[in-house]
């Protein structure tokens, strides 16, 4: 029994440092800003659009597995999160979208100010395609 319990936490810890997103929860983050924000296929706006805009003003929010450096967009930053889901609530809502975890992407400034960036999101793992 101790021996099972020593290597599950072995295999665990082995989760963890090699790092899966699917290792940690999606955490929910409110738009607190007034931009709108684009869902993309990548961390750059550059990339196409795989949502529809998420506007400001509705109570709408996106649930971020995790945050990696992408564009930089003027001097508002290069941080992204990693989306796997977005509230809309605005007119002809509510709705939800769902995504697969590394297939959808928010710019983080336009989001909430990066402040989930700033409050412990973790880094996405290096294997998440940008």
């Amino acid at each position: 029994m101790k021996t099972a319990l020593v290597g599950a936490l072995a295999a665990g810890g082995l989760v963890c440092a090699t790092g899966s997103a699917d290792a940690y929860s999606a955490t929910r983050v409110p738009l607190r800003t007034s931009h709108g924000v684009g869902v993309y296929a990548a961390a750059t706006s550059a990339a196409k659009k795989v949502g529809d805009d998420v506007l400001p003003g509705y109570g709408n929010a996106i649930w971020a597995m995790c945050w990696q450096v992408g564009q930089n967009v003027g001097n508002a930053g290069d941080v992204w999160y990693d989306t796997v889901e977005v509230e809309y609530n605005g007119p002809g809502f509510p709705n939800v979208q769902y995504f697969t975890d590394g297939t959808a992407w928010t710019f983080a400034p336009y989001v909430d100010g990066a402040a989930a960036f700033h409050n412990g999101l973790p880094q996405c793992p290096q294997s998440i395609p940008s």
